[in-house]
Formats: C-alpha cells, sequence, structure tokens
C-alpha cells in the first residue's frame, strides 16, 4: 500500500503553481505562449508550434531515489500514455518533462532520462527494459500504468521515449523563487523584486484558481507580462507599491487602547468610532512603511523628509489655534480643537506625499497618527502637559 502524506500533497498543488509561474516566465522568446494546469498534464507549455508537458513531484528530503520501477516514473508514463492514445496530444511536437524534488538512481532508466536527446541505440534499449518491466512485475498497485503504456504502439514507445526528458534533484520552494526574483530583474531592479515577487504570485495564485475553475481556458505570457509591466510601473522613481493585505488590514482597536496617538484624540474629545479609523490608518501606515524600509524601497532619509514636512504642516495650521487658546474656557478650548482635528486630519489631509504617486490617504492620515504617537504633534496647544 503507498503511503501519501497530506502534507506533502498540499505542498506538491503549491509546488505545481509556483514551477508553472516559473515555466511561463522563461518563455518570453516563444510567440503566442502560455499555460494550462491539470489539462493534459500538471503543467503544460504550449504555443503554436509545439507543447511542454510537465509532470511535477515534490517530495520533503528523505525520499528515495527515482528508480527504474518507481511509482513516480511510472505513474507519469501512464499520463503520457494515455494521451497519447487518445490522441489530444502531437506526439511529433511534443516534449514530455518530469520535474522531481527527488534524485535518479544511477546505471537507471531514470537517470539517462536525466542527460537530454538519447541516440537511436539508447532508445532501444530503453524501451525493451520499459517492456520486460511493464511485463514481468507483480506491483498491481502499476498494473494501470503498465496497461496503459503497453497499449502503445513500439513506434509510440520509441517516440515517447525520445521525448522523455527527467529534471531530477529539481529545485525546492525556496530555490524557485530564488529563479522567479531572477528572472523579474530582467524588468526590475534586484532591491525590487521581493515585494514584486509578493504582488506575482498573489496574482498568480488567482489566475490559476480561475483556469481551474475553467473561467478562463489558459494563461498568456502576454498576460504575465502585462502584469509584471503594472508591477514595474509602482516601483518608477516617484511611486512605491501598495501592499494590498495592508490596505485591507484591520487591526484588533483594543491593543491600541493605552498608545499615546489614541490618548491625544481623547484630549479633544473625539469619539470612539473616528478613533477606531484612527488606529487602522496608524496601523496600516506604519506596516507599509516599515515593508518599504525593509524591503529597501524607501530610503531613511526620505521618511525622514517626510515627517519633517507633515510636521511643517501641522505647525503652519496650529498655530492659529495657539494664538487662541489662552482667551478660551476649557470647555471651549475642547471643542475648538475637536474641529481643527476633525477640519485637517479627518475631513480632509495634508496634501504631502511621501512620493509624488502615493497619495493613498490611510498613509498620510496614519503617519501622521504616528507623528502624534510620538508626541511631536498633537491637537491642542496644552498637549505634552497634559499626556504628562
Amino acid at each position: 500500500m503507498e503511503k501519501f502524506s497530506a502534507p506533502e500533497q498540499s505542498l506538491g498543488y503549491h509546488y505545481q503553481i509556483r514551477y508553472s509561474l516559473y515555466l511561463l516566465l522563461r518563455e518570453r522568446e516563444r510567440t503566442e505562449v502560455y499555460v494550462t494546469l491539470e489539462k493534459l498534464d500538471d503543467v503544460e507549455i504550449g504555443d503554436v508550434d509545439r507543447q511542454d508537458l510537465y509532470q511535477t513531484k515534490f517530495h520533503q528530503k528523505g525520499v528515495a531515489n527515482l528508480s527504474d520501477k518507481s511509482v513516480d516514473l511510472w505513474k507519469t508514463i501512464r499520463v503520457w500514455s494515455e494521451s497519447i492514445k487518445s490522441e489530444t496530444i502531437d506526439l511529433e511536437n511534443t516534449l514530455f518533462v518530469l520535474v522531481t524534488t527527488a534524485n535518479t538512481s544511477p546505471n537507471s532508466i531514470a537517470f539517462e532520462f536525466t542527460k537530454g536527446k538519447l541516440d537511436f541505440k539508447a532508445t532501444q534499449e530503453i524501451v525493451k527494459t520499459l517492456d520486460d518491466i511493464s511485463l514481468d512485475s507483480s506491483n498491481k498497485s502499476l498494473e494501470a500504468s503498465f496497461n496503459a503504456y503497453n497499449e502503445l504502439s513500439s513506434n509510440q514507445k520509441r517516440k515517447l521515449v525520445e521525448r522523455i526528458f527527467i529534471k531530477d534533484d529539481s529545485l525546492n520552494f525556496s530555490d524557485l523563487k530564488d529563479k522567479i526574483r531572477k528572472e523579474l530583474e530582467f524588468f526590475l531592479r534586484p532591491n525590487q523584486s521581493e515585494s514584486a515577487f509578493n504582488d506575482l504570485q498573489g496574482w498568480w495564485y488567482e489566475q490559476c484558481i480561475q483556469h481551474l475553475e475553467s473561467q478562463r481556458e489558459k494563461i498568456s505570457y502576454a498576460e504575465l507580462n502585462e502584469k509584471i509591466i503594472e508591477i514595474n510601473y509602482k516601483f518608477v522613481d516617484d511611486n512605491l507599491p501598495i501592499d494590498e493585505i495592508i490596505r485591507d488590514a484591520q487591526p484588533n482597536k483594543d491593543e491600541y487602547d493605552t498608545r499615546v496617538f489614541v490618548s491625544q484624540l481623547r484630549l479633544v474629545n473625539v469619539g470612539k468610532n473616528s478613533i477606531g479609523v484612527a488606529i487602522r490608518d496608524y496601523y496600516r501606515a506604519s506596516e507599509q512603511r516599515s515593508k518599504w524600509l525593509r524591503e529597501k524601497l524607501l530610503n531613511p532619509q526620505e521618511e525622514i523628509r517626510y515627517e519633517k514636512e507633515l510636521k511643517d504642516d501641522w505647525k503652519t495650521k496650529f498655530a492659529l489655534l495657539e494664538d487662541e487658546y489662552e482667551e478660551l474656557d476649557e470647555n471651549l478650548c475642547t471643542e475648538r480643537c475637536r474641529d481643527f482635528y476633525t477640519a485637517y486630519y479627518v475631513k480632509s489631509h495634508p496634501q504631502i506625499f511621501i512620493r509624488p504617486r502615493v497619495q493613498e490617504s490611510f498613509i498620510i492620515r496614519g503617519s501622521c497618527q504616528m507623528l502624534a504617537d510620538k508626541k511631536e504633534i498633537g491637537w491642542r496647544p496644552n498637549y505634552l502637559e497634559l499626556l504628562d
């Protein structure tokens, strides 16, 4: 009985999706190239001239080597044999590739397939060995695979063997990510590839889900290239990429109850719903700015300059409130201060941007809350005294 690991099976599906992205990225020189999943094979890379069929086999470390009688090898041959028999592929223009994280056993058929194109003699010897295994083996779990293979004609077997290539000891998840990032460096600077990878992978998963749900027939390189251009646009010198997960995040408001910026808002009697919005903006802005710095997309000096401009803008507006302060009683002062905050930081916000095209309001409002949290700005003239 075969042993299946649920986590390994799940990782296998993710591996197939990530590997398909890597394959399509590498095919930028082919005309009208596209990818499909779970149709003719795990992954199909095709264009007007040829089809490349990929079986992907992901295993955790410690798996046995791929041998002549391996389940992975024969189940893959079964898939290919059935496609040939049903004439759903053009055998003359198809390449059959088994991608596996396992190693091939030395002196095995599988090892021979890792060398590239076989000559006539080697092809004939491999066909004979496959014939012998399929007829002599008593492995019941592979009976369907042996039968599918033996339904092929001698000529079909030879052509199949001629077109098989095994990529063993293949890229793991981390290696694949590095390779995809390297491909993205054809379009982006190296320090942008991590953020671009995250954006692209999220988009790719959505396209693959739609494809697997039969909402779309295939995913073309043209579409992939268009997405990369869109991502690239986020990295132009006057822009920065916005992480959609951060932009839509809803933090736990209770965790911020004792923060200084929340205390500042309470000093001027801001309502709980407006405080909730301020907490959301604070969280999103701080997370996004931290990510930009972490990924080296934003220079720390830019951040310092940005906060200085926000603070200067606050000083200009706040001076008017300070001029009135001594003439107001406590209640009226609180009311005017709340009106000040509402007018300049709720109903509107400073038109000051960390880069010209980064105009999301949560970045601006949240950055102002970050300054308030550091007590560098406030919403009433004596805020430092009251906070202390």
